[in-house]
């Protein structure tokens, strides 16, 4: 739902560089534009040509590694420069993010390996956040620097390790005609869809709110801290490894859950509801993987699926700018809002999710 260099980028250009809150806004929402483009796009290429993933990955993974840290540190030379930057590394990330999402559906083979790669994910994203986390502490450009550089290492490196299984094995284009006109489109549910978009605007949108509470309330890497923590914890949380009934049962009660936590958040904050944010964000997310390859049409559901969460998340920060309105933290009202708003979105995409989830493809988990 959220990645570390998400909360990273706006929480460092905005405290630590001075930068308008709606501009750092604007510009994530157009990198994840641009991302969500590239999402799809090389989704659809992916079907026609699931041989040529490994390449494809590897030379995205290089460019995306080489460009993230400019996302930040080119913020002295003003807006335009950081545009660029963000477009270079969104677009690039784009070629590595959806073969690793894909491949998902080639590991996870049969309910319970899908859902086990699920916890793996939630787990080893949190462990990333951690990263961030460290390399937020800065508190000049050179600390600054030297932490992004080596973030960006660390992900070259680990990310090496899916081109040997994407050439071993490749993807699998779909096997069957989609059930209905809106699946042809997305190669996925569009309620899965719009409940996913819901939630990953609201619960993201309002994470990031928290970072941006008076300093008298809790240090930002703190706050990052404890989020984290409560994500991690999530991985413990049981998935539903059965129908897709059952697993849309899990991810319309996960975000109910979400919507009380959010409504708590809006009248105490405190290390608790923190935790509990970070554990509605990670249960959210991991339900989500989890029912994924039981519904994805092949690459191109995945591309879809991964556009749309950016864009999402893209969203989510020009909110958050929306609800700052041009300073650099929030009132103790404003905030009370912001957070019952979330509440409400958080009900609307339960409701979402309880409608019956009819997998696009005959077979819903593929088998070879």
């Amino acid at each position: 739902m959220w990645t570390a260099s998400d909360l990273l980028t706006i929480y460092l250009l905005v405290s630590l560089y001075g930068v308008d809150p709606r501009i750092a806004g604007g510009l994530f929402l157009a990198g994840l534009v641009a991302n969500g483009t590239a999402d799809l796009c090389v989704g659809l290429w992916l079907d026609r040509h699931p041989y040529r993933a490994a390449p494809l990955a590897m030379c995205s993974l290089v460019l995306a590694a080489a460009s993230f840290p400019a996302t930040i540190l080119l913020a002295p030379h003003g807006p335009w420069a950081l545009l660029a930057a963000t477009l270079v590394f969104r677009i690039a990330y784009a070629g590595c993010d959806v073969p690793h999402n894909a491949l998902m559906t080639r590991l996870g083979s049969t309910p319970p390996r899908a859902a086990w790669l699920a916890r793996v994910r939630t787990i080893g994203t949190a462990l990333a956040s951690l990263v961030a986390a460290w390399g937020a502490r800065g508190t000049d450009a050179a600390a600054t620097a030297t932490s992004l550089w080596i973030m960006a290492l660390a992900a070259l490196l680990v990310g090496s390790a899916m081109v040997p299984l994407l050439a071993t094995a490749p993807l699998a284009a779909a096997k069957a005609a989609p059930t209905t006109r809106a699946c042809r489109l997305t190669g996925l549910p569009v309620s899965f869809l719009a409940a996913s978009i819901i939630g990953i605007v609201a619960l993201a949108g309002l994470a990031k709110a928290v970072l941006h509470l008076p300093a008298a309330s809790i240090d930002g890497s703190m706050i990052l801290a404890l989020l984290i923590a409560g994500r991690t914890l999530s991985a413990l949380l049981p998935v539903p490894n059965g129908t897709t009934s059952c697993g849309s049962t899990s991810l319309c009660g996960t975000y109910l859950a979400a919507a009380v936590i959010a409504a708590t958040c809006a009248y105490s904050i405190g290390a608790v509801t923190v935790v509990l944010l970070g554990f509605a964000m990670g249960a959210t997310n991991l339900v989500g993987w989890a029912l994924l390859p039981a519904l994805a049409d092949g690459p191109r559901a995945y591309g879809v699926y991964t556009m749309t969460s950016k864009l999402a998340l893209g969203a989510s920060g020009l909110v958050l700018a929306g609800g700052l309105g041009g300073v650099a933290t929030f009132g103790p009202a404003t905030f009370s809002a912001f957070a019952l708003a979330v509440a409400g979105a958080c009900i609307m995409a339960a409701v979402l999710a309880r409608i019956p989830l009819t997998p696009p493809v005959h077979h819903a988990f593929p088998t070879s």
